[in-house]
């Protein structure tokens, strides 16, 4: 059964923290070491990996979220909703687990040939576009071939952390994060000290991520684990059963995503043709830096995700609702203290630095952290429909992200609001249906008014921070 102790959420933290500090680290060295040109490429690179992560198209979550369902549990799994296993203690079912590692194994290796392919070609002919003819960054086509090569081998091994994360093995995932931030850090600035620029830092995010992967497999099939499935011979018609059933909430989970890379990157492609190499380096850093508060603020509910779906296995609504309060509460604290500091602090550190980028001034700012607030609030609730196996939010999410889409480009082509107009769509169109329907929903479930979940939390806080320092 999963268990969540103290000891995770810790190395959680850590594990963040300095996956977090690798970008905060090697940030200055990279404003202030790569020119204009090569700090907007960069930009775009990431953009670009975020879009081709959409070829997983909701697999990865949905396959988490079953193995957690079999290690709280469940001895099938399901389509739709939820074997109920609350009623007694129940073996873990390795079969199972062994027929979830062959899909793993079978899905991500297509994956990763297929997303190479993409971007060598189509991926290629955008680099082109935007780089001038692969002119304006030197070594523009070497630098992406390699970028494309990192990314498909890091598609590949992530079944090895789905499989960690889902058993709840939150400690050993986030010591692998930790020992591959590390050797990242040091690259990065070896490389970039010795002269190599953009290539430098691509040739980094290339090499670290094998340190994960390595230890997530040594942590994963240790002689236990290979013990517990040797027993088991898959058959075919056993991993195609399967990603039946996992495939069929990926593909609605898939749309979401596809809505939701709309909502909060798209506008950054749409960028990278019409605005200007200084205003494209500040919005990507602008999305970066709100990125990195996201996620630190974000840490602690994403820890006990793996705990969610366990609870809804086992029918432990009380335990569910008081976990979920609790977690949105530390969200919530987090997310509007870092946004306070970002938005006083951000540009006189970054002047500080002697950066070659600026973040846009306080309006446009304080707008899209507010933007971006409501959109992880309504996010996590969203998360919380997602843990009982139904996903009813596939067309919201697709209408908003074309709409965002569409609005994007007409503010870029037909008005002179730039960044503030790209803000002002995703916020607008965010606002009309999915910032209130999903906790709308969430707290109709559990008979709750906001007052009530927010005071619930707040209660769950104080509870569990009192305990901490007793």
């Amino acid at each position: 059964m999963i268990k969540i102790t103290k000891t995770d959420v810790l190395w959680n933290y850590i594990a963040q923290f300095f996956s977090l500090a690798s970008g905060l680290i090697t940030l200055p060295l990279i404003l202030k070491m790569l020119t204009v040109e090569e700090i907007a490429l960069n930009y775009i690179f990431l953009t670009v990996s975020s879009l081709v992560l959409l070829f997983d198209f909701g697999f990865s979550p949905q396959f988490s979220r079953n193995v957690s369902y079999v290690y709280g549990g469940a001895q099938t799994l399901k389509k739709e909703g939820i074997e109920d296993a609350s009623s007694a203690e129940v073996a873990i079912n390795y079969r199972l687990i062994a027929t979830l590692v062959k899909v793993g194994q079978y899905v991500y290796l297509r994956l990763a040939l297929l997303v190479l392919l993409v971007m060598l070609s189509v991926g290629s002919l955008y680099i082109y576009k935007v780089t001038d003819g692969f002119h304006s960054v030197a070594h523009s086509l070497p630098i992406w071939i390699i970028f494309s090569a990192s990314t498909a081998f890091t598609i590949y091994y992530e079944y090895y952390n789905f499989l960690l994360t889902g058993k709840g093995a939150i400690k050993e995932t986030k010591i692998a994060l930790l020992a591959s931030r590390i050797v990242y850090i040091g690259l990065t600035f070896l490389f970039l000290y010795i002269g190599w620029g953009l290539m430098g830092v691509v040739l980094a995010n290339f090499i670290a991520p094998f340190v994960n992967r390595m230890l997530c497999y040594r942590f994963l099939f240790t002689e236990e684990f290979r013990t517990q499935l040797k027993p088991y011979n898959i058959s075919k018609e056993e991993i195609s059963a399967t990603f039946d059933v996992i495939w069929y909430n990926a593909k609605k989970l898939g749309l979401v995503f596809v809505g939701a890379y709309a909502i909060t990157k798209f506008s950054m492609f749409l960028a990278g043709l019409y605005l200007s190499n200084a205003e494209i380096a500040s919005y990507g850093l602008m999305m970066q830096l709100v990125n990195i508060l996201s996620t630190v603020a974000t840490t602690f509910f994403i820890t006990f995700q793996p705990k969610f779906a366990a609870l809804r296995v086992e029918g432990n609504s009380q335990g569910f609702v008081s976990l979920f309060s609790f977690s949105i509460i530390i969200f919530y604290i987090l997310f509007t203290l870092g946004g306070i500091i970002l938005l006083f602090l951000g540009n006189t550190i970054l002047g500080y630095i002697h950066s070659n980028a600026f973040l846009p001034n306080k309006l446009i700012l304080c707008l899209y952290i507010i933007v971006v607030l409501l959109e992880n609030n309504h996010s996590h609730f969203a998360t919380a429909i997602i843990s009982k196996n139904n996903i009813p939010f596939v067309k919201p999410a697709l209408l908003a992200g074309i709409g965002i889409a569409i609005g994007s480009f007409i503010v870029l082509k037909y008005t002179s609001w730039r960044i503030l107009g790209l803000v002002l769509v995703q916020g607008f169109c965010q606002a009309v249906y999915n910032n209130w329907k999903w906790p709308f929903v969430v707290l109709r479930e559990f008979k709750l008014t906001i007052f009530q979940f927010i005071h619930l939390g707040i209660q769950e806080t104080y509870y569990k921070l009192k305990t901490i320092f007793k």
